[in-house]
């Protein structure tokens, strides 16, 4: 199975099944012998077997989710991304708001993951440190001394 990238829960923002032209709701295929650009089919056309121009029905395949664990095996990839992105809509510390937008956590499972694994998390903190650094380096490096 591929993980997704930069897609959001917004069947919007996804392209649009090659067959049908529906938007594509997880999991959905994507053609691994198709593209550039690439071949995506939802599942209901996968299944009859779809063709078009190049695109053959026995051409290799990958099925696409998101439906899988990162940091905590209670929580899958797409619920991090819905949680990262409600912290951004609604404010850090509007927990019950982060949970209403997410819909399948609680006020207290959202804070209690969200302090652990992006503000407590030491490889987190580190990585921010480090950005932080080389900023400022770029910034030493480059500022013009004014006598």
């Amino acid at each position: 199975m591929d993980r997704l990238g930069p897609f959001s829960n917004d069947p919007s923002d996804k392209p649009p099944c090659r067959g049908c032209s529906s938007y594509l709701m997880e999991p959905y295929i994507k053609c691994a012998e198709c593209g550039p650009p690439p071949f995506f089919l939802c599942l209901q056309c996968f299944t009859r077997g779809f063709e078009y121009k190049k695109h053959q029905s026995d051409h290799t395949y990958e099925i696409m989710t998101s439906d899988f664990p990162v940091l905590d095996p209670s929580w899958t990839a797409q619920e991090e991304m819905a949680l990262l992105e409600a912290v951004m809509d609604c404010g850090f510390g509007n927990w019950q708001d982060v949970a209403n937008q997410m819909c399948t956590k609680t006020k207290e499972e959202c804070e209690k993951h969200y302090m652990k694994h992006f503000i407590n998390n030491p490889l987190f903190a580190s990585t921010l440190l480090n950005l932080k650094q080389a900023e400022e380096a770029k910034t030493a490096d480059t500022a013009i001394p004014f006598h």
